[in-house]
């Protein structure tokens, strides 16, 4: 891994970390997060008028896994914004990021699909994944499993459940996206295929806002209040996976790119703690550190 790649993901993780204190400072909702995904298509839909990728003739499988990735990202932001409204953001990003590792390993594992993990990597994952269960403890007595049986565990696991699902989709669709056009960049592609998923996403947000009573009000308080941060949020989150296709470019094994990511989760926290002076635990420090060791490990051969 080069050293242009490290500082292009840790940028992206400090971007991804920037638009979730967006949220959770300014009272994340469904149409906060409409407007975030409203303001990434904007963006990047420039790329449509130039991308030599024939999107009208994509195969109805690309279709299928675009519709099967907006469903997991419609979950996704069911769980965040729940999340974001019960807990405190140093204890429900780092958890919310982390799961996802394993949930994914799992998910594949089981498909098939891609190279067998090694015990390395399995023992890296399940670190993880201890750690992550610490960080919503204040203490460590407090680990027991009636503790983990209620509805704030409940939607970090809906927010991890639909990371994952986007995820797994995502990389099937961009897998065709590659057959059909192999002589297109990787580059190229990516952008292609964030800025037709982000706008069939962005449609099927607003047709919930639309639909969902409650978020009329919260649309018109944000537009009375002229809260501009789910713009500013956008730009953000935009920014993080532009980032995050540039540091592709400077490596071997994309999976350098997917476990470093990670490193927003103790930016995430820090965030949380210094400036929207949330408690510092001790086990939720014990838990990102053993998140981080976790990470070490599952990228060692």
């Amino acid at each position: 891994m080069t050293l242009i790649a490290f500082v292009l993901i840790v940028l992206s993780a400090m971007c991804h970390a920037t638009w979730n204190l967006l949220a959770k400072k300014n009272h994340m909702s469904i149409p906060y997060y409409t407007l975030i995904c409203s303001t990434g298509a904007f963006l990047w839909s420039h790329s449509i008028l130039w991308t030599p990728v024939q999107v009208s003739a994509l195969p109805m499988a690309f279709w299928g896994f675009i519709v099967c990735t907006v469903l997991s990202d419609l979950l996704y932001c069911t769980g965040l914004v729940a999340s974001y409204k019960r807990m405190e953001m140093a204890t429900a990003y780092p958890a919310m990021r982390a799961l996802p590792i394993v949930l994914t390993a799992l998910l594949t594992s089981l498909a098939g699909w891609g190279t067998p993990l090694s015990w390395m990597a399995k023992t890296g994952f399940a670190i993880v994944f201890f750690g992550s269960m610490l960080m919503p403890l204040n203490k460590f007595s407090d680990f027991k499993l009636s503790n983990y049986l209620n509805r704030n565990i409940f939607f970090i696991f809906l927010t991890a459940c639909g990371t994952t699902g986007y995820t797994v989709f995502d990389s099937r669709a961009q897998a065709i996206l590659t057959r059909t056009n192999p002589d297109v960049s990787a580059i190229t592609r990516s952008i292609t295929y964030y800025t037709v998923r982000d706008f069939v996403l962005a449609s099927a947000l607003w047709l919930l806002v639309l639909l969902y009573r409650p978020c009329h009000k919260e649309l018109a308080t944000l537009w009375k209040e002229r809260n501009y941060t789910p713009l500013l949020a956008g730009v953000f989150a935009g920014v993080t996976y532009i980032l995050v296709l540039l540091a592709m470019t400077h490596v071997d094994n994309v999976s350098y790119v997917q476990v470093f990511r990670q490193l927003g989760l103790p930016i995430g926290m820090a965030a949380g703690v210094l400036i929207l002076k949330e408690r510092c635990t001790v086990t939720k420090t014990v838990g990102i550190l053993l998140i981080l060791l976790g990470l070490a490990l599952s990228v060692l051969r």
